[in-house]
């Protein structure tokens, strides 16, 4: 759609003020945005533009002397309709690539802490994932470790590099023999087994076995069902909370408590981010847009991640709405699609 004079007036304007109000967290008056941009129009003119946006609902004036800031609605404007996407430099990606690639992991946390620690550093905001443990995961490998006559280690290798490791106890543990003949069978009946439909697949295996075997295997079935079902299924994680004490936003002690909270409690910032697994390949919540996040000028960037074409959560930040979007959503997106080539090249 063609843009009349005074439509593109307003969107530069609008723009001036979202990338000033981002860069010192102070109201924009109109004198200095003339000056900062050049605009071929007079302080009067910009500031009849100003109130035009603020009737829009684009811009909110704190105070009757001030100038203006934006609101939820003017960045999602901004955001969606003027913003220019940013690429990472070919250095950034190879520093990024580097640190969550190359750096030694045996366990898909160590994995994802990397990833997070990479997302902070290049976004300087809190970073956030979330990951099913059980759901939409599937069995590669199953192995044991014999600890004594009595205690067996089970370690079940998942597809997307998890690695779940449950200490079987019993009184009367099967022998060594007994053991291994399990584990074969166990591997074999298993292996590609959604772990989240594991339950039910051990539960119908059982009731076809002949009695040697039930007897052999009921035992040790059992008592794997009982510690998968005490697994958590959702993880979430974060890194980098100190980065929010940096923003006057949050300097209010009322204000950094909630969000503190946020993190720690992680309920809030859980629901948003399994409601974008089932959503766009980047998601953006402004402000009060999300229904499950109370606090004014907080904004969550996320992206989805994903294990042999099957998103398995997503990873994104946490911080004031006046974040720089162009760099956040081009670090948070170029992360996720690393941890998916990560996790779909990992050898186990």
């Amino acid at each position: 759609m063609v843009k009349n004079n005074k439509e593109e007036r307003m969107e530069r304007i609008l723009t001036g003020i979202v990338k000033t109000y981002i860069e010192t967290a102070m109201p924009v008056a109109s004198k200095a945005l003339v000056c900062k941009y050049r605009l071929k129009v007079s302080p009067a003119t910009v500031r009849n533009i100003m109130s035009e946006l603020e009737e829009l609902g684009y811009l909110k004036n704190l105070h009757t002397s001030s100038g203006r800031i934006p609101t939820d609605k003017g960045y999602r404007y901004y955001v969606n309709m003027i913003m220019d996407q940013e690429q990472l430099s070919p250095s950034e990606k190879k520093k990024i690539l580097m640190h969550i690639i190359n750096v030694q992991w045996d366990e898909v946390d160590s994995l994802f802490m990397n990833a997070l620690q990479v997302v902070t550093k290049y976004t300087n905001q809190p970073s956030l994932l979330i990951y099913h443990r059980v759901r939409n995961v599937y069995v590669e490998k199953i192995d044991l470790v014999y600890i004594n006559k009595f205690k067996v280690l089970f370690i079940i290798i998942a597809d997307n590099g998890d690695v779940l490791h449950l200490l079987i106890e019993d009184e009367h543990m099967s022998s060594m023999d007994e053991l291994s003949s399990f584990l074969k069978f166990a591997n074999r009946e298993l292996q590609g087994q959604s772990l989240f439909e594991i339950k039910n697949h051990i539960k119908r295996k059982l009731i076809s076995l002949d009695d040697s075997f039930y007897r052999l295997f009921s035992s040790l079935f059992n008592l794997i069902i009982n510690s998968l079902e005490k697994m958590d299924e959702k993880v979430f994680m974060y890194f980098g909370a100190n980065r929010i004490i940096q923003y006057p936003e949050f300097r209010d002690i009322d204000v950094l408590e909630r969000v503190m909270k946020l993190l720690e409690e992680g309920s809030a910032l859980t629901k948003i981010m399994e409601g974008d697994v089932t959503g766009s390949d980047i998601n953006i919540h402004i402000g009060e847009e999300s229904a499950f996040m109370d606090i004014k000028n907080c904004c969550v960037v996320t992206s989805k991640y994903k294990v042999k074409n099957r998103t398995l959560g997503t990873i994104g930040i946490l911080g004031p709405t006046r974040i720089p979007y162009a760099r956040s959503i081009s670090v948070v997106k170029y992360v996720s699609d690393v941890l998916t080539q990560a996790l779909d090249s990992a050898i186990f």
